[in-house]
């Protein structure tokens, strides 16, 4: 996967809205499965009011995706991408049951616990680090920060997560929204603590040029749901947005109005998922 292709796998538009709850094929049975329909009124908090209110509309309302494109998929990991356009860009979704049988709480393990992988089956993910993790009493859910690193070939992007999780019991469905983290977040000592972790992993870095520059993403903000699929165990929804300032130049800007590129990106970042949860999987059983 190319270093632009990475920035769809974890967002896609500079400045568009995005989000997404579970959103399954229109070929499920009676009462089988979710089609395009709130699943109920499942509540979510974070401290980003855009993102707040744009992911509450994802998950609670039937209409968010009327006018998108779809393209479906057979034979895929995932079934179904979708693009809504908006005035400043798209809103990307992609939606999958692996092809396999991927228990809820491996996948949801996965995307909370072991994004810190990601180097080891992508490329583009220069580094992603465990920066803390604890309960957030103003979201009222457990949450684990972490600082990503990417390589987007003409320059580096970088910038502080968190990310909450959530279970549903009632729908045997975890919910693991996040945005970006500043200093706001945490007291004076963790977040100094926080800081020097970061400069250290940029300074490791080895840069493929001296003068390829660091800059950070302005904002970001998405979730992850997984569900009960319909022919496997788990079906995995993903949306996020994230931003550049201008600073961050034409390319990363221009880019993501390019609908090839960012399926491919959403494509690449969904299969390096899968191979996290298959290696997650083997690890489980012994083998």
């Amino acid at each position: 996967m190319t270093p632009m292709m990475l920035l769809f796998a974890l967002g896609t538009s500079p400045d568009a809205l995005a989000s997404r709850g579970p959103v399954l094929s229109n070929d499920c049975p009676p009462g089988g499965c979710l089609i395009d329909a709130p699943i109920g009124k499942v509540s979510i908090k974070m401290r980003h009011p855009e993102g707040d209110r744009v992911l509450d509309k994802a998950l609670n309302d039937p209409n968010f995706w009327k006018e998108a494109s779809s393209t479906k998929y057979d034979k895929e990991g995932y079934d179904e991408i979708r693009l809504l356009g908006t005035d400043t860009g798209y809103v990307p979704m992609i939606t999958g049951q692996g092809n396999e049988d991927f228990p809820n709480e491996i996948v949801a393990d996965i995307v909370y616990k072991r994004n810190t992988d990601l180097p080891k089956f992508m490329s583009g993910a220069e580094a992603v680090v465990n920066l803390g993790a604890g309960y957030d009493s103003v979201t009222g859910a457990e949450y684990r920060d972490t600082f990503y690193v990417l390589d987007f070939t003409l320059f580096y992007g970088f910038f502080p997560q968190r990310m909450y999780r959530k279970y549903d019991e009632n729908r045997k469905m975890w919910i693991m929204w996040f945005e970006k983290l500043d200093s706001s977040f945490v007291d004076g000592g963790t977040w100094l603590s926080y800081q020097q972790k970061m400069t250290k992993t940029k300074e490791n870095i080895k840069r493929r040029w001296l003068f390829n520059s660091y800059t950070e993403v302005s904002d970001v903000y998405g979730m992850f749901v997984v569900a009960p699929g319909e022919n496997h165990t788990s079906r995995v929804t993903f949306v996020s947005k994230v931003t550049f300032d201008k600073g961050a130049g034409f390319i990363a800007r221009a880019g993501s109005q390019m609908p090839s590129v960012i399926r491919s990106g959403l494509k690449a970042g969904f299969d390096g998922c899968v191979a996290i949860a298959r290696d997650e999987k083997k690890r489980r059983s012994g083998q």
